[in-house]
């Protein structure tokens, strides 16, 4: 070998030596076994037994109906409900709102006083009806507006027995006989934030006292006086 093919190769493997060794490339990974989750797997479970509950559901529900009873004919307030103003009608089973008469209350129907003008295809409440509409034969209900001074702390409620009292004119002398005053039973009190500080109290009297009280209601010189409460 000559001295200059020695020379050469010398520098070659120098250069060989210097350069950077490339990284073997890395192995397959190996596989790891995935990490059970009990609360995942017991809510998935969970997911899918309500489901098949509610296909159940949907299936033993959908297209059964129930029957209530609703009117086929016109009815006027205060007319009594006859058997053949009623029919039967068929309604989904299911949650609702409706607060319909179930047919099988037919025979508590019939007879009854209609609370309202009932018209055909109309559904029968527990509201439509009635033993006998108010105010009863001989009775008359008349509205009267009273401020806080002119009725009792205590609350007035639906079958109290009262008595309407007329008063004097404000600043006047009291009366020397027994006032005017008219025995009535409460039917209903009720707020109204147009009436300001005032209560309206509707009370039934009997139809003869009924214009009397009225003429003296509408000057506002009256007041209440509960004598039994729930007597009505």
């Amino acid at each position: 070998m000559s001295s200059g093919t020695k020379v050469a190769n010398q520098e070659q493997q120098a250069r060989s030596a210097t350069r950077p060794q490339r990284p073997a490339p890395p192995g397959p990974l190996k596989p790891t076994r995935a990490r059970r989750r009990p609360a995942l797997i017991a809510l998935g479970l969970a997911l899918v037994a309500l489901s098949v509950l509610a296909s159940l559901y949907l299936a033993t529900t959908l297209g059964k109906t129930y029957q209530v009873l609703a009117v086929n004919t016109d009815i006027p307030r205060g007319a009594a409900i006859t058997a053949g103003d009623i029919v039967t009608a068929e309604l989904p089973t299911g949650p609702t709102s409706l607060d319909a008469v179930s047919a099988d209350k037919f025979d508590q129907v019939v007879d009854k006083i209609a609370t309202a003008d009932l018209k055909p295809g109309q559904l029968l409440t527990s509201t439509s009806f009635t033993d006998e509409l108010a105010p009863p034969s001989g009775q008359s209900i008349v509205g009267i507006a009273l401020t806080p001074s002119q009725m009792p702390t205590s609350q007035l409620h639906a079958g109290d027995s009262v008595r309407v009292v007329e008063t004097p004119a404000t600043g006047g002398e009291p009366p020397v006989e027994a006032p005017f005053a008219i025995a009535a039973t409460v039917i209903g009190v009720s707020g109204d934030a147009a009436l300001g500080d005032q209560t309206v109290v509707d009370v039934q009297v009997a139809s003869g006292n009924a214009a009397a009280l009225a003429a003296r209601a509408a000057t506002g010189r009256v007041a209440i006086v509960i004598d039994a409460v729930g007597a009505g």
